[in-house]
């Protein structure tokens, strides 16, 4: 977007300026233009939806942050405690309707589809995010239960930006149905991912991300399978940590090193293998693979990302 950005009101553009200009990957609009090209578009096609997107999920972060009571986002201050909580709602859902006012901009033909998925998309993470706030509070979370929560929560918005991307590049049915099934696969192993990524990190980082994680009692890929060990002692010390009313670095590492000792950690990065081949594989069968070039790049950029 060329235009310059809104300030007026301060009390609510102020916000939601600095939220966007703190940076991010911007992986999901990168996804959809990717996903336009490979159905034979150009970026020009789908660039409104793909900005569209990207508030849509700045929106959630802004709220999730509220919910989660976060101070930090990319490593400045949340929007909730640079200023307050009625300003980061009020911000979060500013940014929900300039999504929709850049979603009206897709051509007639693609409108009423488009803003469907959209739509759809936009309960699906709440739904998400609802269930993620459940589980906190259970320890009989199954892998099960954690597939379907980061399908709705995470998954959604990348399946959203491929599909879409498909349909405003003018992919066929078939064309549509294979980018939003790569965009379900990809999705999963960037959430499985971003749940390793935190228990790997440096112990000045894992205090931060995964043990406000583990404090609010958040159900990862790993700790799912930590509370279904058959290792009594084990089982009995992660739940421990996870009740504790103050979670130490050292704990954390603890269970970093209960993670490793039973192989969670080793399966997880299997996983995660597993779904990206299947990503690939799914590219493949695409009627025109040559035009996924970019899509597959983007995959081996994500199977190697460090944060």
């Amino acid at each position: 977007m060329n235009a310059a950005p809104i300030v007026e009101p301060g009390s609510l553009y102020e916000p939601i300026n600095y939220f966007l200009g703190i940076g991010g990957k911007r992986l999901r609009p990168i996804l959809m233009l990717l996903s336009a090209q490979a159905a034979g578009g150009v970026n020009e096609d789908a660039l409104d939806a793909a900005v569209a997107i990207e508030l849509l999920h700045n929106f959630t972060l802004v709220h999730d942050d509220i919910m989660d009571h976060d101070h930090l986002r990319r490593g400045h201050a949340t929007v909730h405690v640079k200023w307050d909580e009625s300003v980061a709602i009020l911000a979060g859902d500013g940014l929900i309707g300039l999504a929709y006012r850049l979603l009206m901009k897709v051509p007639n033909q693609h409108l009423t589809c488009v803003c469907r998925i959209f739509t759809e998309g936009v309960i699906e993470v709440c739904e998400g995010q609802a269930l993620d706030k459940e589980f906190e509070e259970r320890v009989d979370v199954s892998l099960s239960d954690y597939f379907s929560m980061i399908a709705k929560k995470t998954g959604r918005l990348i399946t959203m930006a491929t599909e879409i991307g498909a349909i405003l590049g003018g992919g066929t049915e078939e064309e549509v149905k294979t980018l939003r099934e790569y965009g379900s696969i990809i999705g999963t192993a960037f959430q499985i991912q971003d749940d390793l990524l935190d228990i790997m990190a440096s112990e000045e980082v894992i205090g931060k991300t995964f043990g406000s994680d583990v404090m609010a009692g958040k159900k990862t890929y790993m700790m799912v399978k930590a509370l279904e060990l058959p290792d009594l002692t084990n089982r009995r010390r992660v739940f421990e940590i996870l009740r504790a009313p103050q979670v130490t670095v050292e704990m954390l590492l603890e269970m970093r090193s209960i993670f490793t000792a039973s192989d969670i950690l080793k399966q997880t990065s299997a996983e995660i293998q597993n779904y990206f081949d299947r990503a690939n594989q799914i590219l493949t069968s695409f009627p025109y693979p040559e035009r996924t070039e970019g899509l597959r790049s983007f995959s081996e950029m994500l199977l190697n990302r460090k944060f």
